[in-house]
């Protein structure tokens, strides 16, 4: 009987996310309006929770899932939301590392679905309306929310927040955000609003101009998080997590551990503290419950594949950077670490809008084989259009297969160093592979 109604439960869930998914046909329709008109039907559930909200092109995952852990070690009830998923769906809604229940998924998909149908919402707009309704209904205490993709027009986009943080702007989206970084930042700094805070990243001054101009505007109190605080040296370890010393000018952390690597997160750990010491005006967070929550940032929000060493006996490193800038920060990273002399085989695939020539111009660095994959998705780059921006990138040793089961099981034949890096759809796919070699 028992094994009758997880059939049962696992067909309905596939019945209501094909009929979620198909809202995709919409595409991205800026404006704000379908989504208040779903929170509307839902009784606005933004108002009645806490939220940290985020934006920009690099970093927002990272830096959302470093304050949900601080908020989590320090014992609040903390909302996650972020996209896209990797394996399942029920990634992108937890609460306290939990993610969202199957039966939960299915209730919020029926009572939503039907009238968001009838208003045409888009896949994301009705997403975010069921994750706020998720959260409210179990009274979380704070919520951290990231962007879709922009920020002015993002369905996230309707939350007064504790705080605002804008992470690394870079090129990407650009058919919807723009072609220049100024562009792209006015998009994104349409998530400051009217007197509250805003933490921002390391980022070129153009974008500081932006941003600091809107803040002015709005009358927020502005914080640079690379002058907050500052960070004098890291240490890479072997598992691929680092040490570092940070301090402010109120406070010194020496040798902290944290779940993450690279130089880049050292610039996500600012941007992360630097809001967190915002939110403690409202919530009580002490200095153990700050430094476990970096340490354990990973268990605690399901934070997966940002420079992830899942096999150590042979290194198998999982990677979601699919950008330019990204890209360059992974490849910078594995050199800090001292792995850059690895004969890495390298199974990339990106979808068919990403800047593919600038990305593999890194990647040649470290590259000593490519295998081109293609995900199941149908916006995916084809292997043989990659191939041809590879050879133009300079790469010579290149392997095209046909989907991720067959370079997954072409790589994992024999031990040898393994960096899989690009799209999301790609990283998901192999961790399932992965997976279930491990049991």
């Amino acid at each position: 009987m028992k094994l009758s109604l997880n059939k049962t439960k696992y067909k309905k869930k596939k019945e209501i996310l094909d009929k979620l998914f198909s809202f995709q046909r919409f595409g991205i329709k800026p404006g704000l309006g379908r989504t208040k008109k779903l929170l509307g039907f839902l009784e606005k559930p933004q108002n009645h929770f806490h939220s940290v909200h985020v934006a920009g092109t690099n970093g927002k995952g990272s830096v959302c899932s470093m304050i949900a852990s601080v908020l989590i070690e320090a014992g609040y009830k903390t909302g996650l939301y972020t996209s896209p998923h990797l394996v399942t769906f029920n990634e992108r809604i937890s609460i306290n590392g939990n993610l969202i229940s199957d039966d939960d998924l299915i209730r919020l998909s029926e009572e939503l679905l039907p009238y968001a149908e009838s208003i045409g919402a888009t896949f994301f707009e009705i997403t975010t309306a069921m994750a706020f309704k998720y959260f409210s209904e179990n009274k979380v205490e704070v919520a951290v929310i990231e962007t879709g993709m922009g920020g002015r027009y993002d369905s996230t986009n309707v939350l007064s927040p504790l705080v605002s943080i804008i992470t690394k702007i870079d090129y990407d989206h650009s058919e919807y955000l723009g072609n220049t970084l100024t562009e792209i930042a006015f998009e994104k700094a349409g998530i400051i609003k009217q007197g509250k805070p805003v933490v921002v990243s390391k980022n070129e001054d153009k974008v500081y101009k932006v941003i600091s101009e809107k803040s002015t505007e709005k009358h927020c109190e502005l914080i640079f998080a690379d002058e907050f605080f500052k960070c004098e040296q890291f240490t890479c370890n072997s598992d691929l997590t680092m040490n570092l010393n940070i301090h402010s000018s109120v406070c010194t952390y020496p040798n902290l551990n944290v779940g993450v690597v690279g130089s880049h997160q050292i610039d996500n750990i600012k941007t992360a503290w630097a809001a967190i010491k915002i939110i403690s005006r409202n919530f009580n967070i002490s200095k153990e419950s700050l430094c476990t929550g970096f340490i354990n940032i990973v268990r605690n929000t399901n934070f997966h594949c940002r420079t992830e060493l899942v096999n150590k006996d042979f290194p198998i490193i999982l990677d979601v950077a699919h950008n330019p800038d990204a890209v360059q920060k992974t490849v910078g990273t594995l050199i800090d670490c001292g792995l850059e002399n690895k004969k890495w085989n390298i199974v990339f695939a990106l979808m068919s809008d990403k800047d593919a020539i600038n990305i593999l111009k890194y990647l040649k660095l470290i590259c000593s084989r490519l295998i081109i994959t293609k995900p199941d998705n149908d916006r995916a780059a084809e292997p043989a259009d990659l191939k041809i921006k590879a050879m133009e990138a300079g790469i010579k040793n290149i392997v095209i297969t046909s989907n991720v089961k067959e370079a997954a099981d072409l790589v994992l034949s024999k031990p040898q160093p393994i960096l899989v890096i690009g799209s999301f759809y790609l990283l998901g796919e192999f961790m399932i592979l992965l997976n279930h070699l491990k049991k």
